[in-house]
Order: structure tokens, then sequence, then C-alpha cells
């Protein structure tokens, strides 16, 4: 058998598998290396090997084959599904045979032939299940896939929930729940979703922290000569309550004869506790004059013990209207409503959305700022009681992209409000404004150095997800996602990553940080969120001035705005100009004169600020808006 190559190749944030000349089964793959990553097709190929046509069961032809031999590691059922779609995401027909069982991977006719064809489909559909049933340790299958069609793009084939197993070369990295101490997961010992794995390979230098709610994370490696170091790290917060009984493994290989090696990290209690967390996240367009916006509220128990009872008390926008509530069981009041949960065990999260109305104007006014939180009881007890309130501010807009960040507590964050203990929430928002399913989408995140890495926590997302962190570089995975187009199911077009992150210690009065994300669907170019900005403001007793004291005008503006000082001794020391999103438009710290002209036609039509800063050090903002 041919030595496996496997190239990895970065291609827009996505990774692919580029496979050396499989149009032959002498040089079959292990599907394993290909199981849930997109890899190239096979186009301008001869047919298959020249066996006889009956050893091609229901294929009526055999173009662009794609070869993959399947060594079976555990009995069971196996089930795949096979997507392929063009390189621009549109679906074309993709078709399967597949033979066995046998003693090892094998082509020729006295193998390949009609009496061992497990499964075949000819279909004209972009998708293909694969069975085979009762699939014993021990064993090989052969499988071939078809590009009928013969236009370049991708495949993907999918585990779709088999009791058996596959023998692949890699490494399974598992964190569970050890109820019983004994070392093994047991049948209802479920992951451990309280942590990050963190393995480096070859002592390169290169440490990736990965989050996987789920408690598991798979590394496919064909490098025989490649070793890794791994270590389960739980949450700071949760440190006093667990252990882990196996910390780390040092220089671990990837062993030879295709084989997935599985590294236990067993947690184990060592001390009850109670932990519910509750967040509210903005999950649709921000609030527009007239139109719904959606909320969605996640409770979970991280705590090791079930609660039996609690509530959740949801306090809206004063002008804010709620309409619908996905759980019937909330009850109304004049300022939001509370909703009653039961039997809520260890590690389950629930979810339910809150519908809510906007007035219009001049009810409501652009840059309103429209906040809404939410409180879980019961707290007594609860080992991490800043989990239990969750805030969320909006800025009323007239117009929205899909894809954006924002932060929870809006633009301008009072220092005396937030402590060193104290973290800054960010909801990334993404929507497939295409023309066709989105079968992997991948979400990019620089950090500002002002923002410290080592305290990113994920905290949810709206589907299965990995987050890869290296360094300040956050990168989530969403394999698999088929998020649809919004022309298609404008409900499913959207996806949302919601996580946490402290400042550096040292933030003070006039720090601003900045974030924004790419957002990758498929192999398309990379579409980039608004720069959110956060700014550290003094208390309003000291920087607050006399609302009348500067004058900006004319207002609204065409050409030219200018900004004078009414009354007084002062002088304009700075002035600074932001769209509602926080960008910086224009700034000029060097005034020192009673007023100022700035030019305004470079600002598209719409709603401002200007911040003006007095020789006494005192601030104002005006609102502007630009014809």
């Amino acid at each position: 058998m041919k030595k496996i190559l496997l190239l990895a190749l970065f291609a827009i944030g996505q990774t692919i598998f580029a496979q050396d000349t499989a149009n032959e089964c002498i040089n079959a793959y292990p599907l394993c290396g290909a199981l849930g990553e997109p890899f190239l097709n096979t186009i301008a190929s001869p047919n298959a090997d020249p066996l006889s046509v009956e050893s091609y069961g229901c294929l009526g032809s055999e173009p662009n084959p794609a070869w993959f031999y399947m060594p079976v590691s555990q009995s069971g059922d196996l089930n795949f599904l096979i997507e392929q779609y063009t390189f621009g995401n549109t679906p074309i027909d993709v078709d399967f045979i597949c033979w066995g069982p046998f003693t090892g991977a094998v082509c020729g006719p006295e193998f390949l032939n009609t009496s061992a064809v497990v499964d075949c489909s000819y279909s004209a559909s972009s998708t293909e299940e694969v069975n085979i049933p009762g699939a014993v340790a021990g064993e090989y299958y052969m499988i071939m896939v078809t590009n009928f069609s013969n236009q370049a793009g991708l495949i993907t084939i999918m585990d779709t929930n088999s009791q058996g197993a596959l023998d692949c070369s890699g490494i399974n990295l598992n964190a569970f729940l050890d109820a019983n101490a004994n070392g093994v997961q047991d049948v209802g010992e479920m992951g451990f979703p309280l942590g990050n794995f963190v393995y480096e390979a070859n002592n390169d230098g290169n440490v990736h922290t990965v989050t996987s709610f789920n408690g598991s994370y798979t590394i496919y490696d064909e490098v025989l000569g490649n070793t890794y170091d791994f270590q389960y790290d739980i949450a700071p917060e949760y440190t006093d309550y667990y252990t882990v009984a196996t910390p780390s493994y040092t220089d671990i290989p990837v062993m030879p004869g295709n084989a997935v090696v599985t590294y236990n990290f067993p947690v184990t209690i060592t001390t009850p506790y109670q932990d519910l967390a509750i967040y509210t996240i903005p999950v649709s367009a921000p609030p527009v004059p007239g139109f719904t916006y959606i909320e969605q509220i996640v409770y979970s128990n991280l705590g090791n013990q079930a609660i039996a009872t609690g509530s959740i008390n949801y306090v809206k926008e004063l002008n804010a209207t709620i309409t619908t509530i996905s759980d019937g069981s909330a009850v109304l009041s004049p300022t939001g409503f509370d909703l009653p949960f039961t039997n809520l065990q260890p590690f389950e999260t629930r979810t339910f959305t809150v519908t809510l109305q906007t007035p219009v104007i001049p009810d409501v006014n652009l840059d309103d700022a429209f906040t809404s939180t939410v409180t879980i009881t019961p707290l007594e007890d609860d080992a991490t009681p800043e989990n239990n309130t969750s805030v969320s501010t909006q800025v009323v807009v007239g117009s929205y992209d899909p894809n954006d960040i924002i932060e929870s507590r809006g633009r301008d964050v009072l220092i005396d409000d937030f402590t060193n203990d104290d973290y800054l929430y960010y909801r990334i928002r993404f929507q497939n404004t295409g023309t066709a399913s989105a079968l992997n989408v991948s979400v990019d995140d620089v950090l500002d150095p002002q923002l410290d890495q080592n305290t990113v926590e994920m905290l949810y997302a709206s589907h299965d997800f990995v987050l890869d962190r290296q360094d300040n570089h956050l990168v989530w995975t969403f394999n698999h996602i088929l998020l649809p187009a919004e022309q298609d199911n404008e409900e499913g077009s959207h996806g949302y990553i919601y996580f946490r992150v402290k400042p550096v210690a040292g933030f003070a009065v006039g720090d601003i940080i900045p974030n924004d994300a790419s957002i990758y669907f498929d192999f398309n170019p990379a579409i980039v969120t608004n720069t959110f900005e956060t700014h550290f403001m003094a208390p309003l007793s000291v920087v607050a001035v006399d609302q009348t004291n500067f004058s900006v005008y004319p207002n609204p503006a065409k050409d030219n705005i200018t900004i004078a000082l009414n009354k007084g001794t002062e002088t304009i020391a700075s002035v600074k100009i932001y769209d509602v999103t926080g960008k910086t438009l224009y700034t000029n710290s060097a005034i020192a004169a009673n007023s100022l002209q700035i030019d305004s036609t470079p600002f598209a039509p719409g709603t401002y600020f200007v911040e003006i800063t007095g020789s006494t050090n005192t601030k104002t903002v005006k609102k502007l808006l630009k014809q």
C-alpha cells in the first residue's frame, strides 16, 4: 500500500486536504484523514480501475473517482453522509459504492465485485448516505466516491452517529466527569465542559488552547514522527471544586497502524457546589424603529448539584414592548417578566427567546441605548455570583449589517463601575446572505493587546463549535454547520458567538479598546465586521459640563460644521467625531481656540457624535446629523 500523503492547506480560514492521485484503488487513502474536513474532488480523470461493469454495482459510470479504505476498530453499524459542492458553494451530484468486509485494504475484481457490495447510490443528489450494518473490529471496507459532473469542488464525508468506529491515525483527548473515580468513562458519565485542552506539537512553541463543550477533541495526524504534549486545565473559578486525576501527558507519539489513541482526563468532584449562570444575547438585528428585535436567554447549571427550583427575572427596556416569549411559563409584569424553572441538572443548559417591539420615531430616537437585564436565582451559596446577572445594551439604528460585533455594556463604560475582576462580554453575529447553504463557517478574532488573552472564556454559541486560541488569535470553527442562505431560511441563516475576556490591568480614563472579527463562509473572502470600541469614561460628575457651553451648527450639516464656545473663558482643547458603532472618523487634539470649522463632506449621511473637550478638561457630547 502506498504511503499516505495528506497536505494540509490553510485557505482563507479553512483547512482542506489536497490529495495525491487517489483516483486509483491502489492509491486509496484512509477515510479517517478526510472525515469532517472538505477535500478536493477529482476532475478530468479516467474512469475507475478497469473492473467489469458488474463490479460497480448500481453505478452506471465511474468518472472522477476518489478511493478510500476503512479499517474498523470498534464493532457496530457505520453511517456516513457524503456531500459535494463547487467552490462557489453550488451543490453538485455525488455518487458512491462501498464493498466489504475484507481482511485488509484490497483492489481488483476478485475482491471488488457484486457479491461484496454493501451499499451503493447513483442518485442525482449532492448528498448521499452510506450505511454499513454490523461492521466488526478488524475488518476493512473499500469506498469509491465519484464526481459525475466533472466540476471542480469539495467533498465532505461526515460520520453521522456511528455505533462502530474506524481505526484512524491520531490522538483523541477526552475530559469527563468521573463520578466513581475509577479512571474510566462509564455509561452515563458525561463530558466535562468547564476547562480547556492545551497542546503543543514537537515542542515548537506554538501552544493551542482548545475549548470543546462536549469534553472531546481529536487531532488526526498521519506523520508518525510527530509527538505532542497535552494537559487539561480546569477553568480558574472551578479549580476549588474539581481535580484532574491525570492532568497531563508528555511526548505522546502518533501511533502506527492507523490508530486513534484516546488519552483520558478523568475529572473528579472534590467539593459539592452550586453555580447558576445566565446570559441575555442579542441574536437578531438591533432595535430599529417600528420593527422587532430578538434576544436569546441562555441559562445553565454549572454546578455539580441539581437545582430543584429557581426563577428568572427579566427587566426590559422601558420604551420596548414584549411581543413574544418562547417559553410559555413566563409571567408578564409592567417591567418585564418572571419565569420559574425546575429540575435543572448539572451542566444542563436551557434557552428561550424574547421578541420585543421598538416604537416608532418620535417615541424613540436613533442612537438611543436600549438596555435589558436578566437575573437568575437562587443566589444563596452560589460559587460565582457574577454570572447570575447579565446586561445587554444595544443602540437604536436605522439600518444594520448582519455580520457585526458588539460588547454588552455599550460604547461608554464608567471606570468607577468596572474593576480588574470584570469582563467585557462580546457577541459576534454572522448571517449567510449568499445564495446557497454554507458547509462550514469560521470566525477569526485577533485580540487587541489591551485585552488579556489568558482570560478568554467561551460562554455560548448558536451551533456546535471548537475554539482554538493561539496567544491572542482566536479561531472558532463550525464544521458542517450547513447554515442556510437567507433567501431560503431567513431565521436559520443566523449564527453567533458569545464570549468574555478581561482588559489588561491598569486601564484608565480615556483608554479605548477596539475589537473586530473576520467571518469566513466556506472558502469565500473574509467578511470583516465593524470595529467595536469600548471607551473608559470618568464619572459623569467629573466630565459633565453645561450642555449649552458649546454649540455645533448647522445641524443637520451638509458641507461644513462649526463648533463654537458660547460663554466663559474656556477654550476648545480637542474634538473627536465618531459614528454609532464607535468608529472614530475625525480627531484633533491641538486646537486651543474658541471655535473650529470642520469639513463634513467625507461623512456619509447619518448620525454622529461630537465629543468636545475643554481647556479645563471638561467634556460634552453632542449629536450631529449629516444630510
